[in-house]
């Protein structure tokens, strides 16, 4: 009887949750559509591969900001992922339990270091070290918003990837053993393959993250609206969507063109974000 009167409080607070999260979801993108409309009326969808950023002279091109925001993406991942998915392989499988935790609280203080405190190690360390190492005018480039990333992303990645590889059943080594698979044949062949969507997920999270990060990428990309001379050069400045965002909209006025443009890279950035975690549900539901 106690049970019988306790769920359905609890099943209604489900529901409210729930509800409201999903209400949250839908005024966020109203309020972004509805701030962004005027621009998108204005300029149109063409605005997404202008390659011109002039405010003041009406002149809003999306393309450097979104190039430079996949480049950072790519460059970030690139060293992200192994080094992540290596060390919660060497914590996980070769580690002892007392070093294993001592690597998992060092990789969760790293997480909860604000942005701002890698934005400026990156401004005092990094590009110094990048501008004299590589003989470059400025180290502020694509390659050190990258790396920044990659360390700001690494711990989620190691984090949970640790938990899906330790998530393998003991049973299922034990099998690999006893079927002559030796250490490194049972990692790829089990280990590996068993814990690839966790893995998969702390890829796509760490992702999403590194997407949003505004502060330390923006004291460190250079925020040049131009695109890379040629496309692929990462030593040159850039901008990001978020950079932009927050280096600009303290200039914007409230219901102006501008501020109108900064919300329709702030849509963009969300409408990504929204496609990211729909793939990985698809991804996890058919996993």
């Amino acid at each position: 009887m106690a049970w019988h009167h306790f769920l359905h409080p609890l099943k209604l607070f489900i529901f409210l949750g729930c509800f409201i999260a999903a209400l949250s979801i839908f005024i966020l993108l109203g309020f972004l559509i509805q701030s962004s409309l005027p621009f998108w009326q204005a300029f149109g969808i063409t605005s997404l591969w202008g390659k011109e950023w002039y405010p003041y002279e009406s002149l809003y091109g999306f393309l450097p900001a979104i190039v430079g925001t996949i480049w950072a993406l790519i460059i970030a991942m690139l060293i992200a992922v192994p080094c992540g998915v290596s060390a919660a392989i060497v914590s996980s499988e070769m580690l002892s339990p007392a070093w294993r935790n001592m690597a998992r609280i060092g990789m969760e203080v790293l997480a909860g270091i604000p942005s701002v405190v890698y934005g400026l190690i990156g401004l005092w360390v990094l590009l110094p070290f990048l501008q004299h190492s590589l003989d470059l005018l400025t180290g502020h480039n694509l390659l050190a918003a990258g790396i920044i990333l990659s360390l700001m992303i690494l711990p989620t990645i190691m984090v949970m990837s640790q938990d899906a590889l330790q998530a393998v059943s003991a049973e299922q080594r034990e099998s690999a053993m006893n079927l002559g698979l030796n250490e490194n044949q049972c990692l790829y062949r089990v280990l590996l393959p068993q814990a690839w969507s966790g893995i998969r997920s702390g890829m796509l999270l760490a992702l999403g993250r590194a997407l949003g990060e505004t502060m330390a990428v923006m004291l460190v990309v250079g925020s040049m609206d131009r695109l890379p001379q040629p496309f692929y050069n990462i030593l040159e400045p850039a901008q990001t969507l978020t950079s932009r965002i927050g280096r600009e909209m303290g200039e914007a006025a409230f219901g102006s063109l501008h501020f109108s443009a900064l919300m329709g890279c702030a849509l963009i950035l969300a409408i990504i974000a929204m496609a990211l975690s729909l793939f990985a549900y698809q991804k996890q539901t058919t996993s």
